[in-house]
């Protein structure tokens, strides 16, 4: 259970670096907001430890945030934030079978760590 949610934060935490460098121009609020919502995921993640329904509700969180922070922006960065609640939005633990959760976040790992980089792209 710790791999998976160092797994999360690190995906979040990535998405940040990411976005720190790259926020600029007119994008600057919304890729702002996006950075603090990382950061405020990584934190709640990592308060949750092993409460598979505090993880749940975490990136649930973040997917509507994103999806919140899609609906003030345009062009890639919309396109981009849509992409990533969707990804956050797809992944749940299931306590009944969180062996299952761990098969799937490699998967999970390289869509997050593709949409960030599409994010920091649309934010510079």
């Amino acid at each position: 259970m710790n791999i998976l949610r160092t797994s999360l934060a690190i995906s979040a935490s990535a998405a940040v670096v990411l976005l720190a460098g790259a926020c600029g121009g007119s994008k600057t609020a919304v890729c702002s907001d996006a950075t603090k919502a990382f950061n405020d995921y990584s934190t709640q993640v990592a308060a949750a430890a092993t409460n598979l329904d505090g993880i749940n509700q975490a990136t649930t969180d973040l997917a509507s945030k994103l999806k919140e922070l899609a609906g003030k922006a345009d062009g890639d960065l919309a396109s981009s934030l849509t992409k990533m609640a969707d990804t956050f939005g797809g992944f749940k633990i299931d306590a009944a079978d969180p062996t299952a959760a761990a098969g799937k976040l490699t998967e999970f790992t390289t869509k997050a760590g593709q949409a960030a980089q599409e994010l920091a792209s649309a934010c510079s």
